[in-house]
């Protein structure tokens, strides 16, 4: 397959990216590393006027990571943030990362595109949810906005973004506790099938800032509000493990529906959601 003709551009500076975006709106679209709108454009599921490359912007691709989290440009690549020595720091990150197809994926793959992409398999929305990390926003209309991650995914491949709107960097939080990030796919590499991202920290002897976020399930990542109450104040064991994937499993019903696709059935997908976070609580206790 072959894209629809477009025009393309490789803007220098971020204003130029703006004012390209202000004037055309839906007939543009934001190329950073490609693993996803590449694909599309070839399907000619995506039919832009003009492609906006932002490779030749060197500020969107400069990260930094503290003890507080990572604040990464749009156009950070994955693979340079997995690799560096810091990324313990972030509880999770290294983990996410990894699970991102292969070494030659990620070395194309840019933490912004991944998030702005808003692929309801992809691990790096889920890790922001969990963790309720932040996307910034620049536009010349609305100038910059900061929005919660709890806001940003709307549905598939759906964010609050606007179309003459560009996510110039993403905050991902480090978490007090422990992070785990499990996933099932059908070959390594692979999107995953199902997905989850659990949380905790141990305050006093109990459990305190729990986080159960699923991907892969939905048309976005989810986060499971009830499952996690039962974890607060609770002892780190088998007994409150078990009690959490219970109620994991009767709040299900109250999602909109598991997908099913030509990888796995919703019935699949709702029976080995429950079996990853029980794996996960039980390997950070």
């Amino acid at each position: 397959m072959k894209p629809h003709p477009f025009d393309y551009a490789a803007p220098e500076a971020l204003d130029e990216v703006l004012d390209l975006l202000a004037r055309l709106g839906d007939d543009a679209v934001v190329i950073a590393g490609g693993q996803s709108l590449v694909p599309m454009l070839n399907l000619r599921l995506a039919r832009p006027e003009m492609v906006v490359d932002l490779r030749r912007i060197a500020d969107l691709a400069t990260f930094t990571i503290t003890d507080q989290g990572l604040r990464a440009g749009a156009m950070a690549r994955a693979i340079d943030v997995e690799e560096h020595p810091d990324v313990h720091l972030v509880p999770g990150l290294g983990d996410a990362l990894r699970q991102i197809g292969h070494p030659q994926v990620r070395s194309r793959t840019t933490i912004g595109g991944s998030v702005a992409h808003a692929d309801a398999a992809a691990e790096l929305p889920a890790l922001l949810l969990a963790l309720s990390g932040q996307v910034v926003l620049h536009s010349v209309a609305r100038g910059e906005r900061t929005v919660e991650a709890a806001d940003f995914f709307t549905g598939p491949m759906m964010t609050v973004r606007e179309p003459d709107e560009l996510l110039t960097s993403v905050w991902i939080p480090a978490h007090p506790g422990s992070v785990a990030v499990v996933e099932v796919a059908k070959r390594p590499g692979d999107f995953a099938m199902v997905g989850a991202v659990v949380a905790y920290a141990i305050a006093d002897g109990v459990i305190s800032d729990p986080s159960i976020v699923l991907f892969g399930v939905s048309g976005q990542p989810v986060r499971m509000a009830s499952a996690e109450a039962v974890l607060v104040g609770a002892v780190a064991n088998a007994n409150t493990f078990q009690a959490t994937v219970e109620q994991l499993r009767e709040e299900f019903g109250l999602l909109e529906g598991f997908r099913d696709d030509v990888y796995a059935t919703g019935g699949y997908r709702r029976q080995v959601a429950g079996t990853l976070v029980a794996r996960a609580l039980a390997s950070m206790s």
